[in-house]
């Protein structure tokens, strides 16, 4: 009885030996700075890449071996592109990816191409054949800076591009301030100067931005997404086709926009410059702000 009772003594301080000597190192890994991260030349490098062939869907197919980090780290990877091999001016692509198998858009390789280009809008926009590119793998673990690494360079020899660039989305203005000229295309170099845009940084969002000097009793406008005539594309105070008259608190006006033709009024403007933000983001939901400068 004796001879048991110190063999199963000796088997739980065994136990609980090994498991105090494990913890602390499982529970607070050291972080090894990688020192290699080898990005695979595609099977299709050599090939014929048309990016604009499937806009939506397509992509581009990358594997790169998994950065060292000392433990099972959940890194992310991201794709960089450049024209040149040196990789002196490049674009980081968007996605991050989670596993060293990457389906990269093509949209965003061809955006980037733009981008690498000095494409700043269509119309600068020329076609040109196919090119060689240039890729490489950026590892990291989220939120150590530390542990970023490149990989090497791999280059693809005849990537065919198109004009991929997302450009911000805009609003016009469309009221007393600019004369009433009409929302339509007969008059879109007019409307140029009353457009209101989205942030470069938030291409998509549907919240837009712009500044303008409203002359002295001239604050009455609405809206307009399209210039497609004053029936459709409208937004304004309210649904009906009549000004209501709006007070700003500080300077300030906060207050709802909806679908449809009413535009807003201020009576008793004195003229000045205003900064305005429409947000659209949400349909059942959309809002706008007036605020005098200075």
């Amino acid at each position: 009885m004796k001879k048991l009772s110190y063999i199963l003594f000796s088997f739980i301080s065994l136990v609980l030996a090994t498991a105090s000597c494990s913890g602390p190192e499982e529970e607070n890994p050291v972080i090894q700075t990688p020192t290699k991260l080898v990005l695979n030349t595609p099977a299709t490098a050599n090939q014929y890449v048309d990016l604009g062939y499937d806009k939506e869907a397509g992509t581009v197919n990358f594997t790169c071996s998994q950065a060292d980090y000392g433990f099972a780290a959940s890194a992310n990877y991201y794709m960089q592109v450049s024209l040149d091999a040196t990789f002196a001016n490049f674009v980081e692509l968007a996605d991050a990816y989670t596993s060293c198998n990457l389906n990269v858009k093509a949209n965003q390789i061809a955006e980037a191409i733009c981008k690498l280009r000095g494409i700043k809008s269509e119309e600068t926009y020329t076609d040109e054949p196919a090119r060689k590119v240039y890729f490489r793998v950026r590892s990291q673990i989220l939120k150590y800076e530390d542990t970023s690494i490149l990989s090497n360079v791999v280059a693809m020899e005849k990537i065919k591009g198109y004009f991929a660039l997302r450009l911000p989305g805009y609003i016009y203005l469309v009221g007393a301030p600019e004369g009433w000229s009409g929302p339509s295309e007969d008059n879109k170099a007019h409307y140029e100067a009353w457009k209101l845009f989205e942030d470069e940084n938030a291409v998509g969002s549907k919240v837009y931005y712009g500044e303008f000097d409203i002359p002295a009793d001239k604050f009455q406008f609405r809206f307009y997404s399209a210039l497609t005539g004053w029936d459709k594309d409208s937004y304004g105070s309210q649904e009906k086709d009549a000004p209501k008259d709006i007070n700003m608190t500080n300077g300030i006006y906060d207050g709802a926009i909806v679908k449809g033709k009413g535009s807003y009024n201020l009576p008793g403007w004195t003229g000045g410059k205003v900064k305005i933000i429409v947000n659209m983001s949400n349909d059942s939901k959309m809002t706008v702000k007036f605020e005098k400068v200075g």
